[in-house]
């Protein structure tokens, strides 16, 4: 039996592949552009234009070549594990997602404190979702 039938069949565990998948689409969504070197650009200035509209406190510095190269590495590595959470929707995959995510908001939390743009506080929320929407109890249908 492989483990979307194990998991799926095993009384009192939630449906966690299925929920699993919804984030992982979503990332993949989401993260394509940060992975494309133009795309990524065009991201990042949409944040920028949203910041400044916005009046927002905080920093929004000009990027050098070395950031778009973490920018871009970041978002290809966001896309594999995407990939990686589509074609294998196994439990544990979106149990170490959500913990991840977790991680991702608290380090995101953490340069907001540090004076960057109170924007990533939709990233926060986004990460916590994702997270809780994974793991949060659900009645067998």
């Amino acid at each position: 039996m492989n483990d979307d039938a194990r998991s799926a069949s095993e009384p009192g565990r939630p449906y966690i592949f299925l929920q699993g998948r919804r984030v992982a689409w979503l990332d993949l969504w989401l993260f394509t552009p940060l992975a494309l070197p133009y795309f990524s650009e065009i991201y990042i200035t949409i944040l920028k234009f949203a910041h400044f509209q916005l009046g927002l406190a905080g920093g929004f510095p000009g990027f050098a070549p070395l950031h778009w190269v973490f920018i871009n590495t970041t978002g290809i590595l966001a896309v594999l594990w995407a990939c990686i959470r589509l074609r294998y929707p196994v439990r544990d995959f979106a149990l170490a997602d959500a913990y991840a995510r977790i991680v991702v908001a608290a380090v995101l939390v953490f340069w907001i404190w540090q004076g960057a743009t109170p924007l990533l506080t939709l990233f926060v929320a986004t990460e916590i979702g994702g997270a809780l929407y994974v793991v949060w109890p659900r009645k067998a249908v």
